[in-house]
């Protein structure tokens, strides 16, 4: 009987050329430690030293700064005040309601100009009676209500088909886009 004799065969380690072996890396949570702890040291040390700057008045409120005006007086005795009342028991409520505010007889102006208008969509202008009717009609299937407004111009009639009005210009758009959507062009007018 003959016995065979196998080979144990064995992979040697084979290095690629240029690359090193792989180091064991310190891991991240170490880092992340050592790195705050070194933060911290910094912080403590600048603190120490008084390198950290410190708040000049750490108890006082800041005052804010205004321009003097006509009011200055009424906000300054205001101000007074709520300066003995804030010492006593400060409520932010109770504050609001003491504040008085002064607007100048131009803002006043500029509001009573910005009145609301109103806004009225126009889809179209026939001399036909009959062909304003019909456009009214194409309306009403989309959902919205139309009138014929009858008027003159250079002793001509005219017969416009609106709708409206709005009260905002949003509003009006929100329609007109609907409009748009199914076929018709309108026009966005300000009544005046």
């Amino acid at each position: 009987m003959a016995i065979k004799k196998t080979k144990k065969t064995t992979r040697k380690k084979v290095k690629v050329a240029g690359r090193a072996p792989p180091k064991r890396r310190m891991p991240g949570w170490i880092l992340l430690t050592m790195g705050m702890l070194l933060g911290l040291g910094v912080a403590l040390m600048g603190y120490i030293n008084g390198w950290v700057p410190k708040p000049d008045n750490p108890n006082k409120r800041p005052v804010a700064q205004t321009t003097k005006t006509v009011s200055q007086s009424k906000i300054e005795d205001k101000s007074a005040e709520l300066e003995t009342k804030s010492k006593q028991n400060f409520d932010f409520y109770e504050t609001l309601q003491d504040m008085e505010v002064v607007i100048d007889e131009e803002e006043l102006q500029q509001t009573e100009n910005r009145k609301a208008k109103n806004y009225i969509l126009q889809l179209g202008a026939f001399k036909n009676l009959s062909d304003a009717e019909a456009l009214k009609a194409q309306v009403a299937f989309v959902g919205l209500s139309a009138v014929i407004q009858n008027v003159t111009v250079n002793q001509t009639n005219w017969h416009r088909v609106r709708i409206g009005p709005y009260k905002s210009g949003r509003k009006a758009d929100v329609d007109k886009r609907n409009l748009e959507k199914n076929g018709f062009n309108a026009l966005i007018l300000r009544q005046k």
